[in-house]
């Protein structure tokens, strides 16, 4: 297989969220719309700051991520969209699947983006 090939087949896997980038994926999107939307729906878990320190995360277990985590950063924007609609299960973090629109998961996640510590 030629270095073309597999650069290639690591790109589309990167793409589809089977591989985990080093570096996320930048989003194009509105980070200010973004943190509208984060403050409605995602702080009470998540805290003001992204950090998953709220009044409400000493009463979930496991506690909420930290989206300015390395781990949380890390992920591809296919993986925190998956997350968003989804939910993780065995968590408190309940899928939002037709809470948003396409355009304002773009944002949220370019909020997201914006907590790097």
């Amino acid at each position: 297989m030629s270095i073309r090939s597999v650069r290639g087949l690591l790109t589309g896997l990167l793409l589809l969220g089977v591989v985990p980038g080093t570096m996320a994926a930048s989003v194009k999107g509105n980070a200010d719309a973004g943190k509208k939307i984060y403050l409605e729906s995602c702080q009470n878990c998540h805290g003001p700051t992204g950090k998953g320190d709220s009044d409400m995360a000493a009463y979930l277990t496991p506690p909420p991520a930290n989206l300015t985590a390395k781990a949380t950063q890390t992920k591809t924007d296919v993986q925190l969209r998956k997350i968003i609609l989804e939910g993780r299960p065995g968590t408190a973090m309940t899928g939002y699947g037709g809470a948003f629109e396409e355009g304002q998961l773009t944002d949220l996640i370019a909020y997201i983006r914006s907590l790097k510590s």
